[in-house]
């Protein structure tokens, strides 16, 4: 991926420094979520974190090389998992003090001057669009929410066969390409879980928060074990390619009353 390969500078804010920085002027800031928790017994609890901080590296480094103005902040490594405390050292945020953190970090962007805050979220559990409605009249910076694992629907489709949420073959893929070192195929199961008794939930329209320690047999659900790193390598190419654009266009929008729209001719 174009960009992929560009030494860190003042576009990453935890590997920079003051004096490479202080003079910067960003449009967008970007900040991931991740979460940590068990990914079935053969990914590292990290997956969640290791997947989005390494998409959106790729994604600021390539805008970067084309001249959009990003920064991107440090990770969130914890996210909302009350339903999935069931494994071993899972840890779970709640709801509310999810909304206090980006509360305070787009406090902060803020109070810095840039105007455009994109969320790149990299876990299912949290579901922050209800957070940033009630954020939105808080703020002044342009918030924009982006789960990364719908970026590319269409790559998806075409690379990965077998359906699955949590641990499957795309995320499996993801970390035989991203960090091969901490993935134990030889443990790994078949990713199936167990049937709902009502009806309306197999049905698909009754929800409840499901706890994931009786739906699933390891926390994995789809199973992983046609995962490749190639296939891993292809998905982050594709997610990477429209973040940037999406950055570059970010960057290059006009900070004007009427965004993310186009205003009347």
């Amino acid at each position: 991926m174009e960009g992929a390969n560009i030494p860190m500078s003042e576009w990453h804010l935890a590997e920079t420094t003051l004096g490479l920085a202080a003079d910067a002027h960003y449009e967008v800031a970007v900040l991931t979520t991740g979460a940590t928790e068990a990914h079935g017994r053969h990914l590292p609890y990290s997956t969640d974190n290791i997947q989005v901080e390494a998409i959106a590296q790729q994604a600021c480094a390539a805008a970067f090389a084309r001249g959009a103005r990003v920064v991107l902040l440090p990770n969130i490594p914890y996210g909302v998992n009350e339903n999935t405390l069931g494994f071993p050292w899972t840890i779970s945020l709640r709801p509310t003090t999810v909304l206090s953190i980006l509360t305070d970090v787009a406090s902060s962007v803020e109070q810095h001057g840039i105007p455009k805050l994109l969320i790149v979220n990299g876990h299912g559990g949290n579901e922050l669009q209800p957070h940033l409605r009630e954020l939105c009249r808080r703020t002044k910076v342009h918030l924009l929410l982006v789960d990364w694992y719908k970026v590319a629907h269409h790559a998806a489709t075409e690379l990965f066969t077998a359906p699955g949420e949590h641990a499957d073959e795309m995320e499996t893929s993801l970390i035989l390409h991203l960090r091969p070192d901490l993935v134990r195929m030889d443990l790994a199961g078949d990713g199936s879980t167990r049937e709902p008794v009502l009806t309306a939930m197999r049905e698909g329209w009754a929800w409840c928060a499901r706890p994931w320690d009786r739906l699933t047999k390891d926390s994995g659900l789809g199973d992983p074990r046609g995962a490749t790193a190639e296939k891993g390598a292809r998905y982050v190419d594709a997610v990477v390619a429209k973040l940037a654009d999406l950055l570059c266009e970010m960057s290059a929008a006009s900070n004007d009353d009427w965004y993310p729209y186009r205003g009347e001719e």
